[in-house]
């Protein structure tokens, strides 16, 4: 009996997973994620290192990409909106042609305040793109298909970002920044072009789907999103705790890039080394959700704190160190479970949320997430002012920790 389970759930499995890489839709979108984020990590490389070149400080460089972004907030409930309101496959299509655009405009301009202009213009488009990638995702796969989606997407992400930031350091070095930002539109319009191939009767029509174009219309159905987010406990619980770990972690972040570059002094090449660690390490994250897939399934709230305590002590560790090479370790570690935790938090929203408000639930998901790291970077911002890299690093790992061991007491 137990064997006929176990064969039982191995089939699952399987059927689940072919069924999965058959659907052509899902693989376009697989694909083109994959390509889009290797033109990301060019884009990443030189910018950051054309702009701590010219503030001169790898603070200064870090707080100002982040700050550049945080106007373009307001478009949250919006994007939510466009993202249930019309197709998502069209307004992927159309944020992927204009943000290949906005990368050209980046070639020839050297002044931090162009850059910043550049990188906020890149956020509006980016905040009004994932939430309707994200529907689109949900519209061309099943449910029981949601944790494999979740982990291939996760994994052809670290593919692209073990690859790319590696290349671009390269190509910064020997090609100029230049080359950077032309491989970025590169990817963005190939990326549209093969979400283009999705078919649209692969995408269902939910009854859900806002129908009046009245701007009355947009705001009454805002409302609505935000009174659905209000009334599901669960999802409230799971996007509080994805903000706990993004405010965490914005802090950890906004030290860590004076760490690299102002303490440690790292090269452009040992920079691209480090971000390919980080993120490659999504990849690993994949095969580690596959193989724990049945475990997970049972029991996906206890794998999911034991992630995020795991993380903490990482921090715990990057504040007692400045060995490159434990650091480097210390990364590939941190990655891997951050990415991990990911494809669980993403996994257990998608399945709580009713398609209906899937886009709108997610874009409320990114305001909060969004001014959780508002308040990581200004607590960083603060002790930075006074205190080593170290003290950033110790206290936000206090602080993960101290609110999952709350969490559990709690329940």
């Amino acid at each position: 009996m137990i064997n006929y389970f176990k064969d039982m759930g191995d089939a699952i499995i399987n059927t689940n997973l072919k069924s999965l890489l058959e659907n052509k839709s899902f693989m376009m979108i697989l694909l083109g994620q994959g390509i889009s984020n290797i033109g990301d990590a060019f884009q990443f490389i030189a910018s950051t290192t054309m702009l701590v070149k010219v503030t001169g400080s790898g603070l200064s460089a870090i707080i100002g990409i982040i700050l550049s972004q945080l106007p373009s907030l307001l478009l949250s409930p919006f994007a939510g909106y466009l993202g249930d309101r019309f197709k998502a496959k069209y307004v992927c299509v159309i944020m992927d042609i204009v943000r290949g655009g906005i990368a050209l405009l980046f070639i020839g301009h050297s002044s931090s305040e162009k850059l910043y202009l550049l990188l906020f213009l890149l956020s509006m488009l980016d905040i009004v793109y994932n939430p309707a990638k994200r529907k689109l995702i949900i519209c061309v796969v099943k449910e029981r298909e949601l944790l494999f989606t979740n982990s291939l997407m996760m994994g052809v992400s670290g593919i692209a970002f073990l690859i790319g930031p590696i290349l671009a350091g390269f190509a910064v070095v020997n090609l100029g920044a230049d080359i950077a930002f032309y491989v970025n539109c590169f990817s963005y319009v190939l990326s549209a072009a093969l979400i283009l191939i999705v078919k649209s009767k692969n995408i269902h029509d939910y009854t859900g789907r806002v129908k009046s174009n009245k701007f009355g219309g947009v705001l009454s159905d805002i409302k609505g999103g935000i009174k659905y987010f209000f009334s599901v406990p669960e999802i409230k619980n799971l996007i509080i705790l994805s903000t706990v770990i993004c405010s965490t972690g914005a802090s950890i972040n906004i030290a860590f890039f004076p760490f690299v570059f102002d303490t440690l002094k790292i090269t452009e090449k040992q920079w691209g080394l480090m971000i390919s660690v980080f993120n490659g390490t999504n990849f690993l994250a994949m095969f580690l959700a596959f193989v724990l897939n049945k475990k997970i399934n049972k029991r996906m709230d206890v794998y999911i704190i034991i992630s995020v305590i795991t993380i903490s002590w990482i921090w715990f560790f990057y504040s007692i160190t400045k060995n490159l090479n434990f650091i480097l370790a210390l990364q590939f570690f941190e990655g891997t479970i951050l990415a991990f935790c990911s494809i669980l938090i993403g996994t257990k929203l998608q399945s709580s949320i009713n398609k209906n408000y899937m886009a709108r639930v997610m874009s409320i998901g990114d305001v909060i997430n969004n001014a959780g790291r508002i308040m990581g970077v200004f607590l960083a911002y603060l002790l930075l002012g006074s205190f080593a890299e170290s003290s950033v690093f110790l206290l936000n790992s206090i602080l993960l920790f101290s609110f999952v061991f709350y969490k559990v007491l709690k329940y």
